[in-house]
């Protein structure tokens, strides 16, 4: 009797300490998979290419244009190339929200964007013919994105 009862109490171990392996595995695993389903892409990260933008003061504040540009240039790993910056024509301050503008449509390049400036407002205004694949145009509320 004494034999058998050991033996239980033996097969209890063995089957806790398995349960534990298994709860410390699919924890590590979570975290992992969690952990890199939520990275951002980096410079490096060949699945996310450069994205040519330009931006345009559409709001009339002077140097928005410039002061959005710092704060993406400042910013790590957004990978933008920002080619061109500048105010609009005067009639187009207008603008009371930023808007980004595509000219090339890439749902993952734009997805992209809209993370990295948090703008959501967007339009398409294709245009085989341009360098930047998309525009930012700053309207009032710009400071909510870029500051």
């Amino acid at each position: 009797m004494k034999g058998s009862k050991n033996n239980l109490s033996r097969i209890k171990k063995n089957s806790l300490a398995i349960i534990i392996t298994a709860l410390i595995v699919l924890l590590c695993f979570s975290y992992l998979f969690f952990k890199v389903g939520n990275a951002e892409p980096t410079a490096e990260d060949e699945s996310m290419p450069v994205i040519k933008i330009s931006i345009l003061n559409g709001c009339g504040i002077d140097d928005a244009a410039k002061e959005a540009k710092e704060y993406l240039i400042n910013k790590s790993n957004c990978n933008l190339d920002i080619i061109s910056w500048k105010n609009a024509d005067n009639d187009m301050f207008i603008y009371g929200k930023s808007i980004i503008v595509i000219k090339k449509y890439d749902e993952k390049k734009l997805d992209h964007l809209m993370k990295t400036t948090g703008i959501q407002r967007k339009i398409f205004a294709l245009d085989a013919n341009t360098i930047e694949e998309f525009q930012i145009i700053l309207g009032k509320d710009y400071r909510k994105y870029f500051n």
